[in-house]
């Protein structure tokens, strides 16, 4: 990209996933780049610190010095939107949502594969990005967690492809333009932002709606929200689109004529054997997964129809979903001491806990589980709550910790102990820190058991003080 004059964008709130990303692919881009966050360290920062970026620990009005852009995390404005930083790029009109900046410029003549939905972005997108890298297409990736390969959340291409995950909240992903979306899922999350799940699926509705040639839609058939979205598209939109399912049911919610259908053969420790049929497309295979999970399967199933759509060969799309290797703090194993496992993952929504322990389960199916929870936001979990009951079954000791207040600022009448008594698991208990769940576990743990911890706060420096203590 040619710039008239070298940009000065600064980065608030530098130290969340996405956006250290996109500091370091502006940098590469050629603009001045620098950055502040709240937090000293997160577990993006270091990697945008090496790349010469100048990160201010706090918020400074003095940071906008020679500034030409104020790309600011959404998250940053719900905390306080009376930072001083933020009020006076108001003014001046150099503000801009992370979001908006990466459409206006990272976006700009590319052809964008854009994944989003409530759960399994981040791995539908780094196995997106993954199959693109290895079928030779070069392309760019943006991605809301490190992908374990690359050891970073984004890849710098040199193609017209940009594989980037597209995250509803705050309705961010209105700034991108899409030529293939890739839609898993919609359950109601982020009540903070949507006041109901109508309003959510309008958002994802007008985002559809934003699709650009070649007009790609894969979506999976089994998600009940989708299926709400799909029965509100009208038939002459519906048309214009290119429109590919998938499902692992034999049954699926939405009946489409292109449809590829996962079947599982073999769910094991060590990996998941599934085979793939359709008509329209024609398909009759098997693949394997190293990553455990049926949910992973209909990731999968997303990405198999891109690979189709993009004319990439069948043994270049087995071999990357063989070789998968995950992403970081989605069921990563973080260490083993004395004989017992400790893995870290960023699930909060009731679902994703239940899909992750089921995983788990899988890969350890005679093994004493514990599942270390921090909920995500009061709001979260008031709205949520009652969808709590049964999603540790696949657990044998439940610790439910402190509550993670995100942006809320209020507690809405609940705690950890809120979700105990409505999980209605016969072993699960209320910590009210780190402190109390530490000594428990030294407690109480025993060589072979894994302990999962869960969160997407501080629960991954959690999994970290757990490994440490044993």
């Amino acid at each position: 990209m040619v710039l008239k004059k070298i940009k000065h964008v600064h980065f608030m709130g530098i130290g969340g996933s996405a956006l250290s990303g996109v500091a370091i692919m502006a940098l590469n881009e050629g603009f001045k780049v620098t950055g502040c966050d709240l937090e000293e360290d997160t577990a993006y920062l270091n990697k945008a610190k090496k790349a010469g970026i100048k990160v201010f620990k706090g918020h400074d009005k003095k940071h906008l010095e020679g500034v030409d852009i104020l790309a600011v995390s959404p998250a940053v404005v719900y905390q306080n939107e009376r930072h001083p930083e933020y009020l006076i790029a108001k003014k001046s009109g150099i503000l801009k949502i992370w979001d908006e900046f990466v459409g206006e410029y990272l976006l700009k003549n590319k052809e964008s594969i854009c994944v989003t939905g409530t759960h399994g972005k981040s791995t539908t997108t780094s196995m997106a990005a993954l199959l693109f890298e290895k079928a030779g297409l070069d392309p760019s990736a943006l991605i809301g967690a490190k992908l374990t390969e690359w050891g970073s959340n984004y890849r710098i291409g040199n193609s017209k492809y940009f594989v980037i995950e597209a995250d509803d909240f705050y309705e961010k992903f209105f700034s991108y333009k899409p030529s293939t979306i890739i839609l898993n899922n919609i359950e109601f999350d982020h009540p903070d932002y949507f006041r109901s799940e109508n309003q959510m699926v309008k958002s994802y509705i007008k985002f559809i709606k934003l699709l650009r040639r070649p007009k790609n839609l894969i979506i999976n058939q089994d998600s009940e929200g989708n299926k709400k979205l799909f029965g509100r598209l009208d038939e002459r939109f519906l048309k214009s689109i290119n429109l590919y399912g998938y499902t692992v049911s034999n049954n699926p919610l939405i009946k489409l004529d292109s449809s590829l259908k996962g079947e599982m053969l073999d769910a094991n420790e060590e990996n998941t054997v599934f085979k793939v049929k359709g008509e329209k497309p024609s398909v009759y295979e098997e693949y394997k997964l190293s990553i455990p999970g049926k949910h992973n399967v209909s990731n999968a199933l997303g990405v198999i129809i891109l690979g189709k759509i993009y004319k990439i060969e069948r043994s270049v799309i087995r071999d990357m979903l063989f070789k998968f290797k995950g992403t970081v703090r989605r069921l990563q194993l973080i260490g083993e001491k004395k004989g017992i496992k400790v893995y870290d993952d960023y699930a909060h929504h009731p679902t994703a806990i239940r899909v992750t322990l089921e995983a788990l389960r899988q890969k350890y199916p005679k093994n004493r589980i514990w599942a270390v929870v921090e909920p995500h936001s009061y709001s979260r979990t008031k709205a949520l709550l009652k969808d709590y009951k049964g999603v540790f079954k696949d657990a044998d000791k439940v610790l439910i910790g402190p509550i993670y207040k995100a942006r809320d600022k209020k507690t809405f009448g609940v705690t950890g102990a809120s979700i105990v008594e409505v999980s209605n698991h016969k072993d699960a208990v209320y910590k009210k820190d780190i402190d109390e769940i530490l000594n428990l576990l030294k407690k109480e743990v025993k060589r072979s058991d894994v302990i999962l911890v869960m969160g997407a706060g501080k629960s991954y420096l959690w999994a970290r003080e757990i490994l440490r203590v044993l």
